[in-house]
């Protein structure tokens, strides 16, 4: 049941606990401490074989490339066409996971000797996947091969333009199909029905890094050299939130080190326009500093501009084209700000729909609808449509929550639909202004539907209880072999129950969004903790030092960084993902 008397409106559902004896037995074969022991059974994972797999992802345990459907005809006519110095239109979706696959297909190409262009569609002028107007380009150019990333699995109108035009077409997407293909030469897409590729959830830019693998053995060149794009792929990977396991979990790993080894100059500039003092350590760190950055190009002025600073091998060149995207991702924030205000205000004003959002403006900015989408879901949890009024269309974005499948959402809504596509989690959709309230009505009866009538709440999944004498470096240290996190893989939730703020909370950040305290345990002599909570500001004053809370939280470290002489530290900190009052009865096993 969920307390009336909690704060964060959430149900905690802790984990069944492993047996004691299968976490002896895993610790004894595999090495391990009791914790690792524990969350490695958990997820999944007892035989010490699996462990070891899983625990030291290596690009040996790799699936091979063409195993996946039409791969050797696309490699063949790829081979053909460098052979032949034919044009190669290397053409990707505007986002983080299609500028990512262009900047590494066009470098690897002109690498090994491809006559390659690259293409990114505007996102205003053009719209989302491959469009017409991209097509009549490649066609005047004179190009011969075009190779799509992260999208082309549903253009159909426009690939049989581009057949037509006698352009032969390289599909390289991870997009649900539909029950029939577009014409294009390939279709490399693992969700294919008829594709028995084993692992299902690339990216698309890593579907992209198979096509580039399958090249070097047609072309018998050392694997070595696609491994080095493997910073692109785990960018891609941390941005587009794919399943962290299997082939991911490995190019996501390599690609963290690659990342680390060594940066681009067009990402060291990034990171240098960006104040970041080091590359991302984890998949979290692509999430929320390269990720953003690269986005905000597309979003607020034209995607190319980054496939420009990824391929820029000049540091003079890339600093500049750096400053240039930071400007704009500060541009970003300050419209996402105003346009999540005024979606808020309309919400609250009229909240008419029992299980999900639906707001919509006047020439909202497109580049951050998804965003503000995502906003709203954390104001109330329901999956969420943000669409901006442009020519009597409505254009915008979906995102979703646990539970919600809303590409089957908008597909229930087809016939209202002038166009939309997208994943379990998130989509881009547009519909004439007059289907608007037909479209909100069924919209929210599929929704209902998957629910089965229930209105959804946040699911807070807790790996454990721990007492906070566990908490320690040494500990994270052993979390962090579980390491890269993400979806399939997430980052460990604890539990702390009955422990107490020493001093009142306080508020952080722009107009006090986030909530820090220093926590201990009343009964126990240690030292204090930081726990932050962010967009957790407004729950301050309902916490009172002293008075014992529950938190679900993730254990992490936050570095100093040095600045004015003074030598940096680092400290534990919990991330919290909620708070109770500690005599709330909401923890369900």
């Amino acid at each position: 049941m969920t307390s009336p008397l909690q704060w964060t409106n959430s149900s905690w559902i802790v984990k069944e606990q492993p047996n004691s004896k299968a976490v002896a037995t895993l610790m004894k074969n595999a090495g391990l401490t009791p914790l690792v022991a524990s969350l490695l059974i958990q997820r999944g994972f007892q035989k010490q074989e699996d462990v070891v797999g899983f625990l030291n992802p290596a690009l040996s345990d790799m699936h091979h490339s063409l195993l996946m459907k039409d791969m050797k005809e696309a490699v063949e006519r790829l081979h053909q066409a460098i052979d032949d110095e034919e044009r190669i239109l290397v053409y990707g979706d505007y986002d983080v996971d299609g500028t990512t696959a262009v900047a590494m297909v066009a470098s690897y190409l002109e690498g090994v000797g491809g006559q390659v262009e690259t293409y990114i569609p505007h996102r205003y002028d053009e719209g989302y996947g491959v469009s017409f107007e991209g097509v009549k380009y490649a066609s005047e150019n004179r190009f011969s091969l075009m190779i799509t990333l992260d999208c082309g699995t549903k253009d159909f109108d426009q690939l049989e333009d581009a057949a037509e035009r006698g352009i032969d077409v390289i599909i390289c997407d991870h997009h649900l199909p539909e029950e029939s293909l577009p014409r294009a030469f390939a279709v490399l897409n693992p969700k294919r029905s008829d594709c028995m590729y084993p692992f299902k959830e690339l990216s698309g830019c890593g579907v992209a890094f198979k096509l580039l693998q399958s090249l070097a053995y047609k072309m018998e060149l050392p694997e070595s050299g696609v491994y080095e794009e493997l910073d692109l792929v785990a960018i891609s990977i941390g941005a587009d939130l794919v399943d962290l396991n299997d082939e991911n979990r490995i190019m996501a790993s390599q690609g963290l080190r690659q990342l680390r080894k060594r940066q681009r100059p067009g990402i060291l500039a990034l990171m240098r326009a960006a104040d970041i003092q080091q590359a991302p350590q984890t998949i979290r760190d692509i999430s929320f500093t390269l990720g953003p950055r690269i986005n905000a190009a597309g979003r607020m002025d034209h995607a190319q501009r980054v496939v420009d600073l990824l391929m820029e091998k000049s540091d003079t060149k890339a600093t500049e084209m750096a400053r240039q995207i930071e400007e704009l991702n500060h541009k970003r924030r300050e419209v996402d700000e105003e346009t999540t205000a005024k979606a808020l205000k309309q919400l609250e004003a009229a909240p008419d729909l029992e299980y999900c959002n639906i707001v919509h403006g006047t020439e909202w900015h497109r580049g951050v609808v998804g965003i503000v989408a995502s906003r709203l879901i954390e104001h109330r949890h329901r999956p969420s449509v943000v669409l901006s009024e442009e020519n009597g269309m409505l254009i915008g974005s979906a995102r979703s929550v646990d539970g919600v499948d809303i590409h089957e959402a908008l597909e229930n809504c087809e016939d209202l639909l002038t166009q939309f596509g997208g994943h379990t989690m998130a989509a881009g959709l547009s519909l004439d202004l007059s289907n608007l309230e037909k479209f909100k009505n069924r919209f929210n009866a599929a929704i209902e539907k998957q629910l089965q009538g229930i209105t959804p709440t946040p699911i807070i999944h807790c790996d454990r209880e721990v007492h906070i004498s566990e908490l320690s470096f040494e500990a994270l240290k052993e979390l962090e072999q579980l390491e890269p996190f993400g979806p399939g893989n997430p980052t460990p939730v604890f539990i702390l129950r009955k422990v107490i703020p020493v001093r009142p909370p306080r508020t952080i950040g722009n107009q006090g969004r986030h909530l820090k305290m220093s926590i201990k345990d009343p009964d126990y002599d240690s030292p204090t903790i930081d726990a932050i909570g962010w967009n957790m500001g407004e729950l301050a004053p309902k916490i009172k030092q002293g008075v014992p809370i529950d938190l679900a939280f993730t254990l992490v470290k936050n570095t100093w960084k040095p600045r004015h002489g003074w030598n940096g530290r680092t400290e534990l900190n919990l991330h919290l993902r909620a708070i109770q009052p500690a005599d709330a009865a909401r923890i369900q096993d």
